[in-house]
């Protein structure tokens, strides 16, 4: 097997399956269902509902952990909560978990700020994202105010439309090659059992694909070993940054837990190039990167 078939059959077999994503959506139409009841009487839950994180940016792995959903509560919600005396915002998310404990009475459902959590017991679970004052209403995009309960209570800008165009558009541009790359370092940051949040990792492979030599290697899986290794070494170089989320005034940092397995890989990774895709060396060494489904 060559290079191209080696990383497309890892792709495909960490994707998540159809029957995994559409049982992700269904949880979380009924959530929202849920939600609507109790928020909007006889009203379109999918009017107030919009999917974003890994799903619907398609950059999730196998098995599906959870599902990201923001869900809009009514005009005026935010006058409500800021009329309380106390931690508003932290009335609002318990307020949410109990009308998902009405719909899920044997579930485990915790609000942990912004996000209530509803924890099926088996599969798939719901992350909720209560909101308010959300604009451009659509499956994959919300800008809005998120409680945030650490402090007393407060609300937070949050442009999930911005960071889903950002994305859509770059994997647009590539042919798939960005959510590709998302998928490839999720299996590798599982391998290594590495300390990095997913939203800081995609928002390094923003920045790197700015200045990556890729002519003619977008439409191809050939080119996906220099492609990991490239990105990489790029993390490697870019270990004390801090990266902007798209449409509101907010850093993140890198972190730390995960620089010395960047380096382990990027040394494996340069070593399975030099060998070429025809060498048993060029697998045995992407499965210390990408795990042992490479190649199997």
């Amino acid at each position: 097997m060559g290079t191209s078939s080696l990383f497309r059959a890892l792709d495909s077999g960490v994707s998540p399956l159809p029957v995994q994503t559409d049982a992700a959506w269904e949880r979380s139409v009924q959530c929202a269902i849920a939600l609507t009841r109790h928020y909007y009487p006889n009203g379109d839950a999918s009017k107030h509902m919009t999917l974003i994180g890994s799903l619907a940016k398609d950059t999730a792995i196998r098995p599906l952990a959870d599902v990201d959903l923001v869900y809009a509560l009514p005009v005026g919600t935010q006058q409500r909560v800021e009329a309380m005396s106390g931690n508003g915002q932290s009335v609002l998310l318990q307020e949410v978990r109990r009308v998902l404990l009405g719909r899920f009475p044997r579930t485990e459902i915790r609000g942990d700020g912004p996000v209530v959590v509803v924890e099926f017991s088996s599969g798939v679970s719901v992350e909720v994202v209560p909101a308010v004052a959300v604009t451009d209403r659509s499956v994959f995009r919300a800008r809005c105010l998120v409680p945030v309960t650490r402090g007393g209570g407060s609300w937070e800008l949050a442009d999930y439309g911005a960071q889903w165009d950002a994305v859509k558009r770059l994997d647009a541009r590539r042919d798939g090659q960005y959510s590709r790359l998302i998928r490839y370092m999720k299996a590798w940051r599982r391998t290594k059992a590495a300390v990095l949040k997913s939203v800081v990792l995609e928002l390094m492979a923003l920045d790197f694909f700015r200045t990556w030599d890729s002519e003619g290697k977008k439409a191809t899986h050939v080119y996906d070993d220099w492609l990991v290794r490239d990105f990489l070494g790029y993390m490697v170089d870019h270990q004390d940054r801090t990266y902007r989320l798209p449409g509101v005034i907010k850093e993140l940092s890198t972190g730390y837990g995960w620089r010395i397995d960047a380096k382990e890989s990027f040394d494996d990774a340069t070593r399975a190039c030099l060998f070429g895709d025809e060498s048993p060396s060029y697998v045995i060494n992407w499965r210390k990167v990408l795990g042992g489904g490479f190649g199997s």
